[in-house]
């Protein structure tokens, strides 16, 4: 079948925002999903595999089953047959107007017990399954097929699976305190900035900052601040990390820089904090 979406269409894409990919793997080949990354769905269309996370280690998922991937966990996927997957990736839950309905199915349960586990096919979800397959193995590359298919997963979800069913399997999307604060906290050892912060959880700035508020009672630059003043001291007082290890790992401009800021949040030289932490832990001794 001939490519008629050509490369050169404003809507042509390697692999869109918010999309669908489809993968075969060998027996023992493995698939990372990084934190901090998009929310991801594996829809095992064919074969076994093995997924690993903080939320559950070694369960295996069957043909004609899905699990989904929460984006603040790492996830590790191995291969236990020959298997073919379609994986849809997201950062939220379909277009704006699917999240009022969507997000309003929590307030209807009153508790939920959540455990990471997968969710069986149905046929409505079968036919867009075999559909998106059909698509990508043809090479369409469509941003606007894409968008359409993410939609509609989201439609069948919301039709065609119990309120529970959903609930359990997206819990955290819907746990916004949860989710938001793991992302915040898996996240902020690998930046340097609020921007970056926001920009590697998926968030604005401008709604990043709002959130923020809402759930630390801070904002994002004194929160960084004070984990940074946190892990400093400890490196100073706990570790025998070099001083000019700290400093470049802060980003400190010199030695200068360094001490100044100690002084200031510390109360102390650098040196100082750490021949005190010594000696306090000789007498201890």
């Amino acid at each position: 079948m001939s490519n008629q979406c050509p490369a050169t269409c404003h809507s042509y894409t390697i692999e869109p925002e918010a999309g669908f990919v489809y993968q075969t793997f060998k027996a023992g080949e493995k698939l990372i999903l990084e934190r901090g990354d998009k929310n991801n769905i594996l829809f095992l269309m064919s074969g076994s595999f093995e997924i690993t996370s903080e939320e559950r280690r070694d369960y295996a998922v069957r043909e004609g089953h899905f699990v989904f991937c929460f984006r603040a966990f790492r996830y590790e996927v191995t291969a236990l047959t020959d298997m073919e997957i379609v994986r849809a990736h997201f950062i939220t839950a379909g277009a704006a107007c699917d999240m009022i309905p969507f997000n309003s199915i929590v307030g209807k349960i009153k508790k939920i017990n959540y455990k990471f586990t997968q969710v069986a096919f149905n046929e409505p979800l079968e036919l867009l399954l075999n559909s998106v397959r059909f698509y990508l193995q043809n090479d369409m590359k469509c941003n606007h097929l894409h968008a359409a298919k993410i939609q509609e997963m989201f439609v069948i979800f919301k039709f065609f699976f119990t309120p529970q069913i959903q609930l359990r399997t997206f819990y955290n999307l819907f746990d916004r305190n949860q989710s938001f604060a793991s992302l915040v906290k898996n996240n902020a050892p690998r930046v340097k900035t609020v921007e970056e912060l926001a920009d590697i959880c998926g968030f604005s700035i401008q709604h990043f900052n709002n959130m923020f508020k809402q759930e630390f009672g801070d904002t994002p630059y004194s929160w960084m601040q004070k984990q940074r003043i946190v892990e400093i001291e400890h490196l100073l007082t706990e570790t025998n990390v070099p001083l000019k290890s700290i400093i470049k790992m802060y980003s400190f401009t010199n030695h200068g820089h360094f001490a100044l800021f100690c002084r200031k949040y510390l109360k102390k030289t650098p040196l100082k904090i750490r021949k005190e932490a010594r000696a306090q832990k000789e007498n201890q001794a």
